[in-house]
């Protein structure tokens, strides 16, 4: 028995030893100091990344770094404990008007793709037709599980739904369009836009220029109010006009009678590029050739107006940098106190491009044959 013990003590004795030797072989693990140090940036600078509150201070690049340091090394952050630490969850909401179409959709992936850079949780959800419904679609933004929210575009009730987010103490930003108050926002410059339209088509030498919009579209509303400065601007080198397009038949007539009279435009600003490739089938069911007979512009360049027939002149909206900003300006105000993001309710402009394409050409003067 006195053997069995001191064979049993001495391996006992053996297997303490192995786990002692397996602890010391253990990886150390890696804490945000030593990502702090290897990145060569301060501890709080990593927090700020890896937790989803970088604001405009830290650069995209020191972003990167850090991010790529951390992997490196594998050291991840403990979600649940920073939530419960800063009452904070990195994880935002973005609301758009639909889910199908042409613009919104890519806007909605590229703004997927910026909350992935930074590292933050973005859930989706399409608008409700209906201003109250709204209100009650954040009820899947859990008041205690998201810090803020998006709202992309014009929404229904947009103002009810802001004063909403504002009762739960939740920051918010509108991006592209739709800005009916002051309110926290990244737009695109649409009078730099408008201007840029402007000076391509008289530089090709129309002079009778007319704005089609939708006025169910608030964005399109907006647009159309700065086409009238423009040419209010011009001081009567421009004839600017403006054509509903409305789905029913009786402003389609409208349209038609317009393009039959001796002063009819030579140029069309679409207000949106989904309403410019409507407004080439229109046209072209009337037998008038584009732009051979009228020029067509669009605005936002969404991804397949290169590859129309004929390609589509527009006006490029900078969406990655709509997206990056909107992020950014999301970050930053619900890092803040509420009363302090009530007082500034910031509003930050990206400039767009015009993008030159087959569908605008010198005017035709002639009277259109229409079908």
């Amino acid at each position: 028995m006195k053997q069995v013990r001191q064979e049993f003590g001495t391996l006992g004795a053996g297997m303490a030893r192995q786990v002692s030797a397996d602890r010391m072989k253990a990886p150390k693990r890696i804490g945000i100091l030593e990502v702090a140090r290897l990145a060569g940036v301060s501890a709080t600078t990593v927090s700020r990344v890896l937790n989803g509150q970088a604001d405009s201070r830290i650069s995209l690049e020191t972003q990167e770094r850090v991010r790529a340091t951390a992997s490196s090394v594998g050291y991840v952050v403990n979600r649940l404990a920073t939530s419960l630490r800063t009452h904070r969850t990195g994880v935002f909401g973005a609301i758009v008007n639909s889910l199908s179409g042409h613009y919104q959709p890519h806007l909605t992936s590229r703004l997927q793709a910026a909350a992935q850079r930074r590292d933050v949780e973005l859930l989706v959800a399409q608008a409700k037709s209906e201003a109250g419904e709204i209100a009650g679609q954040l009820q899947l933004f859990q008041q205690d599980f998201f810090d803020g929210v998006i709202m992309v575009s014009d929404l229904p009730g947009q103002q009810a739904l802001c004063d909403h987010l504002d009762r739960m103490g939740k920051a918010h930003v509108t991006l592209g369009a739709g800005l009916m108050g002051p309110l926290p926002a990244v737009l695109t410059d649409d009078r730099r836009g408008m201007d840029l339209l402007f000076e391509h088509l008289k530089g090709l030498g129309h002079r009778r220029i007319s704005f089609v919009y939708r006025i169910s579209r608030s964005a399109l509303r907006d647009r159309l109010s700065i086409f009238e400065e423009v040419v209010g601007r011009s001081g009567g080198s421009i004839a600017g006009g403006v054509i509903s397009f409305e789905k029913d038949g009786h402003d389609r007539e409208l349209f038609k009678n317009l393009l039959a009279s001796p002063g009819r435009p030579t140029a069309l600003i679409c207000g949106s590029d989904g309403l410019a490739i409507e407004v080439v089938a229109f046209l072209r069911d009337l037998g008038l050739q584009i732009p051979g007979d009228i020029s067509v512009v669009g605005y936002d360049n969404v991804p397949d107006t290169a590859y129309w027939a004929p390609p589509l002149t527009t006006i490029a909206q900078p969406t990655d940098a709509l997206c990056e900003a909107s992020l950014d300006l999301l970050v930053e105000l619900s890092n803040l106190p509420m009363d302090a993001r009530v007082a500034m309710r910031p509003v930050r402009f990206v400039h767009p491009e015009l993008v030159i394409r087959a569908s605008s050409s010198s005017p035709s003067l002639r009277p259109l044959s229409l079908a």
